[in-house]
């Protein structure tokens, strides 16, 4: 006999979302919305790679700068959540191969990044500024992200409603989380731009990148090595 999604999840016990929906009505369905807003925050406000790289444009090339990456990630992430509606993010989570690849993939992609940054030297007066990365970078930062596929596939099990009309619902949800996402990392980028202001930046510059550097390296492999040692 199959198992339905979450049982596939491992999940003893989840209630039946459509009697409940049936039972509170809109109002229910704009209390599941509420909660998964306040979800997709915590989620797009706390540290981590997508956002710290976002810092990082933001000090060196100033808050607009990171927007192409940051429209990049986030587009990146609403497509992940959406295609995880329809069990992608469940087929790849049943392939532990294929989730070791993406998470080393990841891993060192943004172990160059961290590297760069570490040796990369202070911007000098009249000097154009390096170019930022772009939404094609904030894309594959996502899509090599196996955090990102298991958020996903939590939220879907979480929040999706059996028997319901699951594109429309699914694409709600989605919509959501883009709309939040966008903002939050856009904090962080502003967050960096605000260093500039600092007396004697430039001084500071170097010490800045080091730490911002050593920082994506222990929040990439901690990560990585929990995810793999779990």
């Amino acid at each position: 006999m199959g198992l339905n999604r979450h049982e596939a999840l491992g999940m003893n016990f989840i209630p039946d979302l459509q009697l409940i929906m049936k039972t509170i009505g809109a109002g229910g369905m704009l209390s599941l919305y509420l909660n998964f807003s306040l979800f997709a925050f915590i989620a797009s406000i706390t540290p981590g790679p997508t956002n710290l790289i976002s810092l990082i444009i933001g000090t060196r090339q100033g808050a607009l700068a990171a927007m192409p990456f940051i429209w990049g990630a986030s587009l990146s992430m609403t497509l992940i959540l959406w295609l995880s509606g329809f069990g992608l993010a469940s087929i790849i989570a049943s392939y532990p191969m294929l989730k070791l690849v993406m998470s080393w993939v990841g891993g060192l992609w943004m172990s160059w990044l961290a590297w760069k940054l570490f040796f990369s030297a202070p911007d000098q007066p009249g000097q154009p500024d390096a170019k930022p990365m772009g939404w094609l970078q904030g894309a594959g930062l996502q899509l090599v992200n196996p955090k990102a596929w298991v958020m996903a596939l939590s939220t879907i099990a979480i929040f999706t409603l059996p028997g319901s009309d699951n594109v429309q619902h699914i694409s709600w949800l989605a919509g959501i989380f883009f709309l939040v996402a966008v903002p939050c990392q856009l904090c962080w980028s502003y967050l960096g731009q605000s260093t500039r202001g600092m007396k004697n930046f430039p001084e500071w510059e170097i010490r800045i990148n080091r730490f911002l550097a050593l920082s994506l390296l222990a929040i990439v492999w901690s990560a990585l090595l929990l995810t793999e040692w779990r």
